[in-house]
């Protein structure tokens, strides 16, 4: 990759960056309630990245070809501890029974309901698919464990959009109900397509015993990813009570916080459970405990810092999605 290529892409980049806040701060000002910064920057993405396409510029688009260790361990962390360490706590456990009925209850129960529908339409052999190989339809399949690992990504919401609509000053409630229902429906998801993938193969098969064997790996996912976000948000707290000369400067309080939210986050991976889980519990422990014992500056500056970084990488993530569109053509 050439150092202007390099260049180019950057510079799109941080356009794309600017155009996102651009907008957000017009529908803002404006009081527009049809549509957000998030799409309209993906429909930018999908501009230049057809633009692109069809001019030929093919080294360009392989550059915004997506990189999955790239998006899963520096795009997404900052984001998900953002989202766990300025949670609007209060709130969400005054709701909490009525976030866990609806994150998880409402979830699995949207799991069984969509796996067994989706089976029965299997098994009335209406299905079918085209192929480019012999020009003729064929029957189209799916085996139990393909529907099940489909039907775990299908019952999964994407609360942006309720979220954007609501104010947190003026419904304090419905604001938390829904951001609460939706981390928790990621959670439950992420945990469910997990299980189901650990199970999946080519020699795979549904037997009695497949429903309690999923059932206690999501158990065990879920309870070991938990427990290690909680393991590191809790280190942190002691650590920054127990050694105080690390408290005197605000820049090193806030890269401790991140590095032992990061950390929970790469152990978890490490021992292949949901990293994702681990980040988030880490964080809201952190903010419970950990900000307690920083120095006033940094209380200040951490919720700031990671509200920063975060938004900044939200925005490069709607356009890497539009962006990287034609890359795969």
């Amino acid at each position: 990759m050439s150092a202007s290529l390099f260049s180019y892409g950057a510079v799109v980049v941080m356009i794309m960056l600017f155009l996102y806040m651009l907008l957000g701060a017009l529908l803002e000002k404006y009081h527009c309630s049809v549509g957000h910064e998030a799409s309209l920057l993906v429909l930018i993405g999908l501009i230049i990245s057809f633009t692109s396409f069809q001019l030929g510029y093919d080294d360009f688009n392989n550059i915004m070809t997506f990189d999955e260790n790239f998006f899963f361990y520096f795009v997404l962390p900052p984001i998900i501890f953002a989202a766990g360490y300025n949670m609007k706590r209060k709130e969400f456990f005054k709701n909490f029974k009525n976030i866990l009925l609806f994150g998880l209850f409402s979830t699995i129960l949207q799991f069984i309901v969509f796996t067994f529908f989706t089976w029965i339409v299997v098994e009335m052999d209406v299905l079918w698919r085209y192929s480019i190989e012999t020009g003729v339809y064929e029957e189209f399949r799916l085996s139990i464990m393909e529907i099940m690992l489909m039907c775990s990504l299908l019952v999964c919401t994407d609360a942006v959009a309720a979220v954007s609509i609501v104010k947190y000053d003026e419904q304090p409630k419905l604001f938390s109900l829904i951001f609460g229902e939706g981390i928790t429906n990621d959670a439950v998801c992420i945990i469910l397509f997990n299980t189901v993938n650990e199970y999946m193969g080519p020699t795979s098969s549904f037997t009695a015993t497949t429903p309690f064997k999923v059932l206690l790996g999501f158990l065990k996912l879920g309870f070991f990813s938990i427990f290690i976000g909680i393991v590191f948000g809790v280190l942190s707290a002691f650590v920054l009570k127990k050694f105080r000369f690390l408290t005197v400067n605000p820049v090193i309080e806030v890269n401790l916080i991140f590095v032992f939210g990061y950390l929970a986050y790469c152990v978890t991976e490490l021992f292949h459970f949901s990293g994702i889980i681990a980040l988030l519990v880490a964080g809201i422990v952190m903010a419970k405990y950990s900000w307690y014992n920083l120095s006033p500056q940094a209380k200040q500056v951490t919720s700031i810092a990671f509200q920063v970084i975060a938004y900044a990488v939200e925005a490069f993530v709607f356009g890497y999605l539009g962006i990287s569109f034609f890359s795969y053509i």
